[in-house]
Order: C-alpha cells, then sequence, then structure tokens
C-alpha cells in the first residue's frame, strides 16, 4: 500500500470513528479518545508521533499533521498545509502595508510571499481571502514577521477574534475534506 492510499485509509477511518463518535473535526483528541472504540482509538494513535499532537487539539490538527499535501511540521509541532490565498497586511507602526500570496497555512500561522519587503519582528494586521474576491476575508489582528528571505516571509498568528480562529479551522477542515479521496 502506498502512501497516499494508507493516508486515505486512514483518514476514512478517523472520519468514520469521528461520526460515529457523534463529533465534529472542531472536536478536541481527547473527546475523541474517550468516545471512540478502543480498538479504533489504537489504530489512530498509531499514526501519532510522540510530542506531534495533544490531546486538546482538534481532530482536524490530526487530520493535517497525517496528511501527504502537508510541507512538513514546524517547531510547534503543527503542519502547515500547502495553500494559495491573497492576502493584505499592513504594519501599524512603520506605516508599510500591501499584498501578496499566502502559503503554508496552520492554525498557528503561515508562509507569505510579496513584493513589499519585511523584516523579522515586524507587528501587523493579516487579511487573506479563501474562495472568491467577494468572500468575506479571515483577519488576523494581530502577526508578527518571525523570518524573512528574499519576497518570503513567516508569519506567526498572535490574535485572532474567536469567530476567526474559527472561520480558519473550518478552512482547514474544508482543504483536508475537499482532498482526493
Amino acid at each position: 500500500m502506498s502512501y497516499e492510499e494508507d493516508y486515505q485509509a486512514i483518514r476514512r477511518h478517523i472520519l468514520r470513528v469521528m461520526n460515529e463518535a457523534g463529533l465534529q473535526v472542531g472536536s478536541t483528541l481527547r473527546e475523541l479518545q474517550a468516545r471512540a472504540d478502543p480498538a479504533a482509538w489504537a489504530r489512530i494513535e498509531g499514526y501519532l508521533k510522540t510530542g506531534m499532537l495533544t490531546g486538546n487539539q482538534r481532530i482536524v490538527e490530526l487530520l493535517v499533521a497525517i496528511h501527504p499535501g502537508a510541507t512538513g511540521v514546524d517547531m510547534r509541532g503543527h503542519t502547515r498545509f500547502r495553500v494559495q490565498f491573497r492576502g493584505v497586511f499592513s504594519a501599524d507602526v512603520s506605516m508599510v502595508g500591501g499584498e501578496g500570496s499566502v502559503h503554508d497555512i496552520s492554525p498557528l500561522g503561515c508562509r507569505m510571499e510579496s513584493d513589499t519587503a519585511l523584516q523579522p519582528d515586524t507587528e501587523l494586521e493579516l487579511r487573506f481571502f479563501y474562495g472568491s474576491e467577494e468572500a468575506v476575508p479571515i483577519t488576523v489582528e494581530l502577526a508578527t514577521v518571525r523570518w524573512a528571505k528574499g519576497r518570503e516571509f513567516g508569519v506567526k498568528f498572535l490574535r485572532l477574534q474567536s469567530h476567526e480562529e474559527e472561520r480558519l479551522r473550518h478552512v482547514i477542515a474544508g482543504l483536508l475534506l475537499d482532498s482526493p479521496r
């Protein structure tokens, strides 16, 4: 069985166990473990790497962590998911603003590409658009540039309103559920 076939099988298994337990992708792994059949949980647990996920994380984060389209696990243990969204940002202190492409997104941050050069530790507000241009963008009230190299920079999300955080989780869940089965 190839990695892609194996991933598809475990993803179907996780979603089936989740549905049987009456949970949704926003539920925590601890809730899944408590409600799942012990044999079903044992199979899921086999895909968890030590320290990769905690019980407080959401099922969607487990699906992201094992997804073959993910670009890797960052230092905080969250896997980034490859996307291309239009993003707009502004930094109040330096009066810098611009737009670019959002890539490699996770619940904690993203990689961006822009013609506007930003320096590490720059704080900014970020809005990114997914779906159609008419869609209401997800707003990250406060983010910081962690690294910058050429036209690319890494952004850590520091503050989102709870409803924006929920929208971000739904976007990531949608990306997972829409991937080929």
